[in-house]
């Protein structure tokens, strides 16, 4: 639910970005997201009738810090908010990680009915990582919004996020591939002594 979530973030981001490369004016490409988010908003609620606060909080900070880079015309306020979203994130896992477990248990589990109780440390380890790689994320953000191009800030914001994670998704793969074939080779010994042995007979 919460990569869902991180996913529809992105979609003002991606009005920016389309409307930022067909119009020269700024404003008209931030307004547009802006504009974007606050439709996001209600269709959603439209839909489910509750509202998820971390979007409203995204939500938020698209319209304010639109609205600031529009009056002050300068489209950083705007480049800045992926930052901001990810830093509260943040935020929110590590206070995660050193929570209760009961507490871990009863908020994963509106998402997770089945979680049992044993795979807690699993989810620390993965919400440790997932700051750790979210903070690299914001580094990135921040320099690129302040430091580089429209267009270098744009990938590294949009796609450079989930990039991130392409080796994180090879690395687990590798593993679970020679893991299935440790398996494999154990379970094989025992099976030629079973045939072996029913030979014999």
């Amino acid at each position: 639910m919460r990569q869902v979530v991180l996913l529809t973030q992105l979609l003002p981001l991606l009005v920016f970005i389309v409307v930022d490369a067909l119009v020269t004016d700024a404003r008209i490409s931030i307004l547009c997201a802006v504009v974007f988010a606050l439709g996001q908003l209600v269709y959603t609620w439209r839909n489910s009738r509750r509202l998820d606060w971390f979007v409203v909080v995204d939500v938020g900070l698209i319209a304010i810090l639109g609205g600031i880079a529009i009056v002050f015309e300068n489209d950083q306020f705007f480049k800045v908010k992926p930052a901001i979203v990810e830093g509260i994130s943040i935020v929110l896992m590590v206070a995660l990680v050193f929570a209760p477990d009961t507490f871990l248990t009863g908020y994963l589990s509106r998402n997770m009915p089945s979680l049992r109780p044993e795979v807690l440390g699993v989810m620390k380890s993965m919400l440790v990582w997932m700051a750790f790689f979210m903070g690299l994320h914001v580094v990135a953000v921040l320099y690129t919004a302040f430091r580089a191009s429209r267009q270098i800030w744009a990938w590294v914001s949009g796609p450079g996020f989930y990039l991130m994670f392409v080796p994180v998704v090879v690395f687990v793969l590798v593993r679970r591939r020679r893991a299935l074939r440790r398996a494999r080779l154990s379970r094989a010994p025992a099976v030629g002594v079973d045939v072996s042995a029913r030979s014999g007979r």
